[in-house]
């Protein structure tokens, strides 16, 4: 008898908790129409332009008169320094990213949101709204 009602409690939590997880709303993001209209990609970049236009120039200047081993350690230090600046502008925009798809989930009640190729059919577009709070 014991069994029984233990396999009857265990089925009714099964579908108490098992069903609605599976069953709960999801959000989609279509990344390209993000990188193509969110501002704060498009001033990243010109940001990244910018700080390796300057590393291009300081470099050059470094090089100067510098042949074999002196040359390779200057283009060394100023690839690392690239690097950096390019770590750091990723970094950014994955905060960016991840604020605005956590506010979005959280003010449209959705359980996640994932990146709408990936996703064969249904979900919410939340795009523009990721878009929107990108900062």
């Amino acid at each position: 008898m014991k069994k029984i009602i233990a396999g009857f409690m265990v089925a009714a939590a099964m579908l108490t908790f098992g069903c609605s997880g599976r069953n709960a709303a999801f959000g989609v993001v279509d990344m390209r129409q993000v990188e193509s209209e969110a501002q704060v990609i498009k001033t990243t970049k010109e940001e990244v332009n910018t700080k390796m236009k300057e590393l291009k120039e300081q470099m050059d200047k470094a090089m100067a008169g510098k042949q074999g081993e002196e040359a390779s350690k200057v283009v060394e230090d100023y690839s690392a320094k690239a690097k950096l600046v390019q770590s750091e502008a990723q970094n950014k925009l994955k905060a960016s990213l991840d604020t605005a798809l956590n506010q979005v989930a959280k003010e449209k009640g959705l359980g996640a949101i994932m990146i709408k190729d990936a996703v064969p059919q249904g979900g919410t577009d939340v795009t523009k709204e990721v878009i929107e709070k990108m900062k």
